[in-house]
C-alpha cells in the first residue's frame, strides 16, 4: 500500500489540479517548521527525516493529511 502512496504522489506532482496544489503547499509550509526536515546534498533535496521521502513528492499523497505525515503534522 505504501508503494502505491509514492507512485500517485510522483504522478500528482507532475501535474497537480488546483486543490492539489493549495494542499501542498499547506503541506510545505508545515514542513518547513518541522525540527525532521532534513537536507540531502546527494539527491540536492529536502527529506522527511522520520519516512525519508522527498517532501517535494511526499507532500502531494493523496492520503488524508494525518495519515500522510508519519508525526500527524498535516491537518489537510
Amino acid at each position: 500500500m505504501k508503494l502505491l502512496e509514492i507512485a500517485e504522489a510522483w504522478i500528482i506532482a507532475e501535474n497537480p489540479n488546483p486543490t492539489q496544489k493549495a494542499i501542498a503547499e499547506y503541506r510545505v509550509s508545515v514542513c518547513d517548521q518541522c525540527p525532521h526536515k532534513t537536507f540531502n546534498k546527494v539527491f540536492d533535496s529536502f527529506l522527511c527525516g522520520i519516512c525519508h521521502c522527498p517532501l517535494s513528492k511526499k507532500v502531494f499523497s493523496s492520503l488524508e493529511g494525518p495519515k500522510a505525515c508519519p508525526e500527524a503534522r498535516w491537518e489537510k
